[in-house]
């Protein structure tokens, strides 16, 4: 896609035959995207096929609801999601950030591959764990303990269930084809787990927020009783709106599970990946050198904090580039509800039309000739810095935009952040000897992620 966007002449859309020679329209300029995002985006809606999908693990939370039923979650969800929220919760990332540290630490210096402090890590099964108790934290007040034990019956039912692997796509493909009440009932061990897996995550999320419910009403005369006693996670802020149901929190809490989750390890796993390579050591050398000089070690157990975090402009820039990069949602397709035109163009009714965040986001068009290089100084110099040196604000659509643009933007930010500047900070990360990191093959879903995980060489960096 990013090749046909710069190579083929179009005014802002292309036009190809998908599978089964479906018609599809691809939008391809920042104008087009703000006309399909933001302007137009209540007469475009998900496909049914993926709604239905979305919807048989997720539920109807934030991320599948549509219409006017989106609009009211998405109005009395962002309360939990102010600024305020988000920034009292730095220091809980850098906290389960730390612990993580340390036990990557103990397995690199008396793990079975262990050689003078230095062996093969899979960064990957690290961001979903640490980030697993970060949404644990932050989202529940709830401690999932998946960094110290990851295979309690909690873990491994959430894994079952949202962690995407070659099994969750053949259920998605055998979904479009067939309907999820079908897919339910097939046969065999890894069906089995993503079911149960379900079952038991929706039984956890369940019970939780009817303890939490009984608490609040226990406390229903002192509206500040959570903010006293520490309750300060997403959902305690969703429930002080009073504006939804027991069930309405189920839906919303396995989205801000799955989408939460998955989207925030991806960028760890994309951002260890890029710096490991060698052309990139001096990147990670000089992120490494503004973290030591501005941040105390994980071990020291200080506290640090947004206002600490944010005045780091390398690794703020680093965190930037690496989401410009590699998406963790790679594209948005949505279906045209009613004949309706897009930059002048008719699209009739049914017409999927699609928003690939990668190809945008790396298009020279817009970025410049170095647009599909790793380069963090876009985001340091010149008058566009704001941009990353971008031509429009929206080649930059990571979070996407409009209505539905990601609610938790605020909140991966400052996760990507606090877990890129204690893991640079404290080791150096290379390819594994004898691999080939450009040989990955990537799993396309909702988002897109390396399949296998990444196996990167750490080494522990002393002198923090």
């Amino acid at each position: 896609m990013l090749r046909w966007m710069e190579t083929i002449p179009n005014d802002g859309l292309i036009r190809y035959l998908d599978v089964f020679n479906t018609e599809v329209v691809a939008v391809m300029s920042p104008r087009g995207a703000a006309e399909f995002l933001q302007v137009r985006a209540d007469q475009y809606v998900k496909n049914p096929k993926i709604k239905r999908i979305l919807e048989n693990i997720l539920g109807n939370g934030l991320v599948v609801s549509e219409g006017m039923d989106h609009k009211y979650q998405r109005k009395h969800l962002l309360p939990a999601f102010n600024v305020k929220v988000i920034k009292n919760l730095y220091p809980l990332f850098w906290t389960k950030t730390a612990e993580m540290v340390t036990l990557i630490k103990r397995e690199v210096e008396t793990g079975p591959k262990a050689e003078k402090a230095s062996a093969p890590v899979n960064i990957d099964d690290w961001a979903g764990r640490v980030s697993l108790d970060i949404i644990g934290q932050a989202g529940f007040g709830s401690e999932f303990s998946s960094l110290s034990n990851p295979h309690t019956a909690l873990n491994t039912s959430y894994r079952a269930a949202f962690v995407p692997n070659e099994n969750s796509q053949l259920i998605f493909v055998l979904s479009l084809l067939t309907t999820p009440k079908l897919v339910n009932l097939l046969p065999g061990k890894n069906s089995a787990l993503f079911r149960e897996g379900k079952r038991s995550v929706t039984d956890w999320v369940r019970n939780l927020l009817q303890e939490r419910k009984a608490d609040m009403y226990n406390h229903v005369e002192n509206l500040d009783y959570m903010d006293k006693n520490g309750q300060r996670d997403i959902i305690a802020a969703a429930m002080k709106t009073k504006a939804f149901s027991t069930e309405d929190l189920v839906h919303q809490s396995k989205t801000l599970l799955g989408a939460g989750h998955e989207t925030s390890a991806t960028a760890v796993t994309w951002g260890i990946y890029i710096l490991s390579q060698p052309r990139y050591a001096h990147i990670q050398n000089r992120l490494r050198e503004e973290i030591r000089a501005n941040l105390p070690s994980p071990s020291s157990g200080m506290e640090v904090t947004a206002e600490v975090l944010d005045k780091l402009p390398y690794l703020d820039a680093v965190s930037k580039e690496i989401m410009r990069v590699y998406a963790p949602v790679p594209l948005v397709g949505r279906i045209a509800q009613q004949d309706t035109d897009l930059l002048g163009v008719s699209i009739p009714k049914g017409t999927p039309v699609r928003l690939h965040m990668w190809a945008m986001n790396q298009a020279k068009q817009y970025w410049g000739e170095d647009a599909h290089e790793f380069n963090p100084e876009r985001w340091l110099v010149g008058k566009e810095k704001a941009n990353g040196g971008a031509t429009d604000s929206l080649a930059y659509l990571t979070f996407g935009h409009g209505p539905r643009g990601c609610i938790g933007r605020g909140f991966a930010i400052g996760e990507n952040k606090a877990i890129l500047a204690a893991l640079i900070g404290s080791f150096d990360f290379k390819p594994v000897p004898g691999t080939n990191p450009d040989a990955i093959d990537i799993l396309w879903g909702i988002t897109a992620r390396i399949i296998g995980g990444y196996d990167v060489q750490t080494t522990v960096v002393e002198g923090w």
